[in-house]
């Protein structure tokens, strides 16, 4: 029977670290625990990779949006009875656009990328016990999202379809698939599976587990969208004093430019918080995957009569910690 580790002080550089049984709190508290272990090295790691998308895809929706707004304006002088005449403006303004279906095709790949970065990242922790702990880099970490962009970006359009027609055969379904399925890509990048493949690994691990997987990502995503509410109330406060300000003399730059702090916001505020969502469905797979076939038990059975782990140096405690002694 798998047994249950304790969670405590835990540095998340060793395989076995991730490798446990956790009950519905200790895997949201090690998601942050990991995060506040792993912010520096992972932040830059992210700053490397990521942050160069985020910057031009919160630049590309800014100026997409203010195409929109553009074309209402124009709209609905020309044709001031017909309420229906801005909508189709601003539906002729983002269809007839190539910038729309560049953005979109330039937000998979940034979603993509956010997710190879913070899975690739993880991979790298996955040490033997026993293993020399170094520094994981962006250049290592590259190695992975290199090896599985492609099919991070195909599988994110095929998942898509895959929930689209199990919503369009009945509710039910597509929900299911939906949470079943957000363990699809720390399983593809962890084990390597195909996309059906992947598919039906994570149906068999969610198996008597759905809702508390689904207990996971809602407790999740309910604490990330406080968070952003109070960062969007702040920001909204200041961008509606700055309207004021400028509405009198330049309504039209006004809106143009609210739209365009706001989308750029938002990117930002994506990039920020999606860590934490896809960080809790790695801890959940780990967990399940300890229940299923107790992994993380048979890596420490197989290290026992090998030499114990090196005491780490200074440099791999955080400024809080005493070290050992």
């Amino acid at each position: 029977m798998p047994i249950q580790y304790s969670s405590s002080r835990l540095s998340y550089t060793h395989e076995t670290d991730f490798r446990q049984e956790r009950n519905f709190g200790q895997k949201v508290s090690a998601t942050f625990e990991f995060m506040g272990a792993h912010w520096r090295p992972l932040g830059r790691v992210m700053l490397y990779l990521v942050a160069p998308l985020a910057l031009l895809q919160g630049i590309l929706t800014a100026l997409l949006q203010s195409r929109m707004l553009s074309a209402i304006r124009l709209a609905q002088p020309a044709d001031p009875t017909n309420p229906l005449a801005a909508q189709r403006a601003m539906l002729r303004a983002t269809f007839q656009n190539p910038l729309y279906y560049f953005n979109s095709v330039l937000g998979m790949i940034f979603i993509s990328m956010c997710i190879l970065t913070i899975y690739g990242y993880l991979v790298r922790c996955l040490r033997p016990v026993g293993a020399e702990v170094t520094p994981i880099t962006p250049g290592e970490v590259w190695q992975v999202v290199r090896g599985h962009l492609v099919g991070t970006f195909f599988s994110l359009w095929g998942l898509t379809l895959v929930i689209m027609v199990g919503f369009l055969v009945f509710f039910f379904p597509g929900v299911y698939l939906s949470v079943a399925l957000s363990l699809f890509f720390i399983v593809r990048v962890v084990e390597g599976t195909g996309f059906f493949g992947t598919i039906g690994r994570c149906l068999r691990l969610t198996k008597g587990k759905w809702w508390s997987t689904f207990g996971v990502i809602f407790i999740m995503i309910v604490l990330l969208y406080a968070l952003l509410f109070g960062l969007n109330t702040v920001l909204g406060m200041l961008i509606a004093g700055l309207h004021g300000a400028f509405t009198p003399t330049t309504p039209g730059q006004a809106s143009d430019i609210f739209a365009i702090v706001m989308a750029v916001f938002l990117t930002v505020a994506f990039f920020l918080l999606y860590p934490p969502l896809l960080l809790v469905l790695a801890f959940q797979y780990f967990n399940l995957v300890e229940r299923h076939e107790a992994v993380g038990l048979l890596h420490l059975v197989g290290q026992l009569g090998q030499a114990p782990l090196a005491s780490p140096d200074g440099s791999t405690y955080r400024p809080q910690e005493e070290g050992e002694y």
